[in-house]
């Protein structure tokens, strides 16, 4: 009797602490801004560093995503975000947000280009009523590539990509997204192997073209 007490108890502990690790994978966008910011290291400011402002308004942000029968684009906005510059003119870290609900499909008009934006913002996509924010946490960088935190529909994934510093106050990238790592499946083969052709890439890509601050 006391064996079985025992197991029950083994099973109990680790489908909590199973559970807590998978809370711990999927906090929202606010709660992993909230922990950089009680946590003064990741970006105390010196003497010689500035915090520069993302400029929502010379910042363009653009979207692609194919499917066997063709492709869509679009752009979305940027909602706000700030760069932590050294004294250099290099980025030591930063953080932004993007509204998903700004969802705007530029290759299509009338009825088809309504459809597929309402479709991009429902559940088979990026939930935007229940997620209205993606945001990007930069955790590191180096002369070629940012490293982060990429979190969307409250789902934080580790991801780099390359970029480049048009001038002292615009860079450029080009991010590639696997939106199954962010649990959107939809049509998705990697899931669904028996959609033959009928299928969407797993892969989307997001472009800063560009990404433009201001003191």
């Amino acid at each position: 009797m006391k064996k079985i007490h025992f197991l029950s108890y083994f099973l109990l502990t680790t489908i909590i602490l199973l559970d807590s690790c998978a809370n711990k994978n999927n906090k929202s966008a606010d709660q992993i801004i909230a922990q950089e910011e009680k946590n003064p290291k990741k970006e105390k400011l010196t003497n010689n560093n500035q915090r520069f402002t993302i400029d929502i308004d010379n910042t363009v942000v653009e979207w692609y995503g194919k499917k066997t029968a063709g492709s869509h684009n679009g752009i979305i906005k940027m909602q706000k975000g700030s760069l932590i510059m050294s004294e250099d003119g290099d980025i030591v870290t930063g953080k932004f947000n993007i509204d998903m609900n700004s969802i705007n499909c530029t290759d299509l008009t009338g009825n088809k280009k309504t459809s597929i934006e309402e479709h991009l913002k429902d559940d088979d996509f990026f939930s935007t009523e229940k997620y209205p924010l993606a945001s990007f946490i930069i955790k590191k960088v180096d002369a070629k590539k940012i490293y982060g935190i990429l979190n969307i529909k409250g789902i934080s994934q580790k991801i780099s990509f390359p970029y480049s510093k048009l001038n002292d106050y615009q860079y450029k990238a080009e991010i590639n997204i696997d939106r199954t790592l962010f649990d959107i499946k939809y049509k998705s083969k990697t899931i669904f192997p028996d959609l033959g052709d009928n299928f969407i890439h797993d892969n989307f890509v997001i472009k800063l073209n560009p990404l433009s601050i201001s003191k």
